[in-house]
């Protein structure tokens, strides 16, 4: 390249240069110029989402007001809902899953604390119930049998769930079964000092199925409200910080206008 075209070249260079830092500076004081409105916009916008988040943490709140009501008042209607011969036999068709979530649940309407084992039916253990009054605690080790398994229930078998009852240093042990228990079962379990529930005692235990349908709806419902809850409050604490910062930078823009 010869000078001249050096020196084009340069003059070229300098003026995309001068006009890149002209547009700059431009847009940069366009920047400064609209940052105040932009940042009391940004403010205006959390005022409001706060106040909509926060009326609607308050309805949920209520809500789980009205819910719990509901639960406490079914509670004290228990005896609304006496068991019925449709529901007996239902409850004697109940098989594994099912039938064991009916009654873990029913235990826990029934004020019982369930805790399950670390190990998934370690010794044959399904789950331990803790019962605790003004006077005493106590620890169940449960297995739930439904009529399907019990042939299964021997000597052998009931000797491993004992262990489970030592090894978790459980006071009891419990077996819950809907089928009907043969007599020389019965006679060992006796024998054995553990305690056995079959169908009758079921029912006169346990809620019915009607009311703990009743009950599993309305928990079911007050739980999603209390998540749903938790998530909208949330929303509420999220924006009061976005609102700490963009008052923060609000003052300082003002701060730097000023100066």
């Amino acid at each position: 390249m010869s000078l001249i075209d050096i020196a084009i070249v340069s003059v070229i260079l300098s003026i995309v240069s001068l006009y890149a830092y002209v547009r700059y500076r431009e847009e940069k004081h366009k920047k400064e110029k609209m940052l105040i409105p932009t940042l009391q916009n940004y403010k205006q916008k959390f005022i409001e989402e706060k106040q909509q988040f926060l009326e609607k943490s308050q309805n949920l709140k209520q809500q789980l007001d009205d819910l719990r009501q509901q639960l406490q008042d079914l509670k004290k209607n228990l005896s609304l809902y006496p068991w019925t011969q449709s529901q007996v036999d239902y409850l004697k068709t109940m098989k594994g899953s099912e039938f064991e979530y009916f009654l873990t649940q029913s235990f826990e309407m029934l004020g019982f604390t369930v805790i399950d084992p670390p190990i998934y039916k370690d010794h044959n253990i399904d789950v331990i119930l803790k019962y605790q009054d003004d006077t005493k605690t106590e620890y169940f080790a449960v297995d739930f049998i439904d009529y399907t398994q019990i042939k299964k229930l021997d000597d052998k078998y009931i000797e491993n769930l004992l262990k489970g009852k030592d090894k978790y240093s459980c006071h009891k042990v419990l077996i819950i079964t809907n089928g009907q228990l043969l007599e020389t079962q019965k006679k060992l379990l006796i024998d054995k000092d553990v305690n056995f529930f079959e169908t009758d005692q079921i029912v006169s235990f346990m809620p019915s199925i009607n009311f703990f349908f009743r009950y599993d709806e309305l928990r079911s419902k007050y739980h999603a409200c209390e998540i749903l809850h938790k998530e909208t409050f949330d929303e509420v604490i999220r924006r009061e910080h976005w609102l700490n910062e963009v008052e923060e930078k609000l003052l300082q823009a003002m701060e730097k206008t000023k100066a």
